[in-house]
């Protein structure tokens, strides 16, 4: 996408923004919540009006996404590394070396949900991704929970675990049918909240990729009628790296 010409300044990070270490779970997983995170957090939410969305084929986000413009990832990944860093989630000699980062907006009405986007769900089994969202809406909209899976205990899925959650959970879906056709907000047969974050504006959430979260829909949730009822985030897929591995 061809930057505007004010987008160069517009993806400013604030240095003297506030950052909370959160341990969750019973291994005590590493989350950091972060206030007052962009500058100019209303210039950013109005660029995103202008971008071209399209719902996403390639994964289950339930609604529409659009690119960021290349302005932000650079900003974005300078501003972050030093701050996971220094909250223990980066080690001194890992980066933040590439992201993969887009405008999202939850469009999806309840009733056209697939029974895996009614469910928390991981990005990645991967250890060295993180991911990342900045909350671009206001306090009407709920934050983003975390969960453990009641039959077999995961908080993560790994690359070691991620067969025999695979398998658990379809006896889960045996067992107790299909999930009702909603979004998770909260525990269920099948789950159990173990943290969650509360939606403030230009507030930011980053946690590791393979733990199993979901946003907080409320239930019941219609599709928006236009992008003033959108629950605007920004949303980020983080790659870190061994500075000595960087070429």
């Amino acid at each position: 996408m061809d930057d505007g010409p004010h987008d160069s300044t517009v993806f400013a990070f604030n240095p003297n923004a506030h950052i909370e270490l959160v341990r969750i779970g019973r291994r005590g997983i590493k989350v950091s919540v972060i206030d007052d995170v962009l500058q100019d957090p209303e210039g950013v939410a109005a660029l995103s009006l202008a971008q071209s969305y399209a719902e996403d084929g390639s994964n289950l986000y339930p609604g529409l996404r659009a690119a960021m413009p290349e302005g932000f990832s650079t900003s974005f990944r300078a501003w972050l590394t030093p701050l996971l860093q220094r909250q223990g989630m980066l080690e001194r000699n890992q980066v933040i070396s590439r992201d993969t980062s887009f405008f999202s907006a939850v469009t999806t009405a309840s009733k056209d949900l697939l029974p895996i986007q009614c469910i928390p769900h991981y990005d990645s089994t991967a250890p060295n991704l993180y991911a990342a969202v900045i909350y671009l809406c206001d306090t009407r909209f709920s934050g983003t929970a975390f969960y453990r899976h009641r039959r077999t205990g995961y908080e993560e899925v790994t690359e070691e675990n991620a067969r025999n959650y695979q398998l658990a959970l379809n006896n889960d879906m045996r067992t107790h049918g299909a999930p009702k056709k909603d979004y998770i907000n909260g525990d269920t047969l099948l789950f159990e909240t173990i943290y969650s974050s509360t939606l403030k504006f230009n507030r930011a959430i980053v946690y590791p990729a393979r733990v199993l979260h979901a946003a907080k829909i409320e239930t019941q949730f219609s599709r928006p009628t236009d992008q003033s009822e959108w629950r605007l985030t920004v949303t980020a897929l983080l790659h870190s790296t061994p500075v000595d591995r960087i070429t």
